[in-house]
């Protein structure tokens, strides 16, 4: 008879805490039509990921089209402008390609406040002339009030101060946004490389955080802003647009990717989010490409021109949109059709979307929004949307589809655990003894509070990370509750 021979029992090593994120899809420049040379330009001009510069590029874009056409979708209308939220770390020249896509922007800012100061200067004259004018009527004592009034009627209103000379906010506060309306230009933009900023201040703290997300909320689609305040009273802003680039690193995107308000008011599902994988180390090429400065000069160029464009206004109105709706054509709104089914098949339980299904609504309406940027970019008096730019534009929707699956999935981290993770990386990178116990962990550890620390400690002994050792010494003395600490994962 055979004899068992049991082989040594060998303890299963610890188990990660947090799943590792997968790499970022390629991203589909080919589909970005007539904007591909000038990300993959200025790709090449920073060697910074494509998807970046892609995201700097449709921002520059929306911004300078947003104003001239209104997109259609399969229910409707939509304004023409893009929300984009872009993930890269500190050194991945955020700034730099940010900076080359923006040029023709900040080139027709320069134009534009040469000319406010001139219009300034005219509309302070004009202003002294009225104000004495009107003060000459009512100084009239041989009127009676019924002709100061009519004098009045038939003098006229104060001359209009002339709009701001900014079209794009870079250190925004939402509240400053909103209250500068009225002498701002119709159509905006809120580009900022220091998104950390904008998400970890002010705007975005717990007593301000719905209120932020609701305004950001109602600029994507384009909806009336409101501002009620005691001490300016009440007044609403109707047919503005904006379009929004935040670069942000990691650490600040981690807590609005997982902020509950922020996914439940459905401001993250407005916006294309990406982190690509990082270029830093490989960027070894130190000279200018010619062949790229040239196509981004060109890029710039074609965004002045489209900027400098008169803008469609409501009749009498100097800051208040009435843009023309650009049609679908018919092959165009087939194959958003199709897709947008697609995409909610994949919503269903154990789809790919299941856990992005708040974007993943949004997706066709996203496609349609592309389409139209990529659009009127081309020709802004196209007739409609073909379906070869319908095509693209679903493809360029699907990437980011796909990065908000990813990005949601590693975002879905219990409080319980991301303590017990920050722990471990305490431990691993600054406890230098074998053992820990519940004491230390709290008086030295990232919690000083003891209960939250020892659950983190009781996290980490689940997952095998920590293996009970009471009695065991720590800072010198003999601990009742100790644990070993398990430094490496085994093979």
């Amino acid at each position: 008879m055979n004899t068992f021979d049991p082989s040594p029992f060998t303890p299963e090593g610890p188990t990660p805490l947090i799943r590792d994120m997968p790499e970022a899809a390629p991203y589909p420049v080919a589909a970005l039509g007539p904007l591909r040379e000038a990300g993959e330009a200025i790709a090449t001009a920073t060697e910074a990921p494509i998807a970046m510069c892609a995201a700097s590029v449709l921002a520059s874009a929306a911004l300078a089209t947003q104003g001239h056409r209104e997109a259609e979708t399969l229910n409707g209308t939509a304004p023409a402008s893009l929300f984009l939220l872009t993930v890269a770390e500190s050194g991945e020249r955020k700034s730099t390609a940010d900076r080359l896509a923006m040029r023709g922007v900040r080139e027709f800012e320069d134009e534009l406040r040469g000319g406010y100061d001139i219009e300034r200067d005219l509309w302070r004259d004009a202003d002294e002339v009225w104000k004495s004018a009107r003060a000459k009527i009512l100084a009239d004592k041989k009127a009676d009030s019924a002709a100061k009034r009519a004098d009045l009627q038939a003098f006229g209103s104060k001359p209009p101060e002339p709009l701001k000379p900014h079209i794009v906010a870079s250190a925004p506060t939402i509240e400053g946004i909103v209250k500068h309306l009225p002498e701002l230009r119709a159509s905006l933009g809120i580009m900022t490389e220091e998104g950390g900023a904008l998400l970890g201040g002010h705007a975005m703290k717990a007593e301000n955080r719905m209120s932020t997300c609701a305004v950001l909320s109602a600029m994507w689609d384009g909806q009336p802003l409101d501002r009620w305040r005691a001490s300016d009273g009440v007044a609403t802003y109707t047919g503005r647009r904006f379009s929004a680039h935040i670069l942000v690193q990691p650490v600040a995107a981690e807590a609005l990717l997982s902020d509950p308000m922020a996914n439940g008011q459905g401001l993250l599902a407005r916006f294309l989010t990406c982190r690509p994988a990082s270029h830093i180390g490989t960027r070894l090429r130190m000279e200018k490409d010619a062949q790229a400065e040239a196509v981004i000069a060109r890029f710039a160029a074609r965004i002045r021109s489209l900027l400098s464009r008169p803008l469609p206004l409501k009749d009498d109105a100097r800051n208040e949109l009435a843009p023309p709706v650009l049609p679908l054509s018919q092959e165009a709104r087939v194959v958003l059709t199709e897709f947008a089914r697609e995409i909610e098949k994949a919503q269903a339980p154990g789809g790919p979307f299941e856990d992005a299904r708040a974007f993943a609504s949004k997706t066709a309406e996203h496609a349609a929004r592309l389409a139209a940027v990529l659009t009127i970019y081309a020709d802004p008096d196209a007739p409609h949307v073909t379906g070869e730019t319908m095509a693209g534009a679903i493809e360029v929707a699907t990437y980011y589809a796909n990065e908000a699956a990813r990005l949601a999935n590693a975002a879905i981290v219990p409080p319980e655990v991301a303590d017990a993770e920050r722990m471990r990386n305490w431990l691993l990178g600054s406890w230098g003894e074998a053992f820990i116990s519940a004491r230390a962990a709290a008086q030295r550890g990232p919690f000083k509070v003891t209960d939250r620390a020892r659950k983190a400690l009781r996290k980490l002994e689940a997952y095998g990370w920590l293996i009970e050792a009471n009695g065991e010494e720590v800072d010198g003395k003999p601990r009742r509750e100790a644990w070993r600490i398990v430094r490496e994962m085994s093979s």
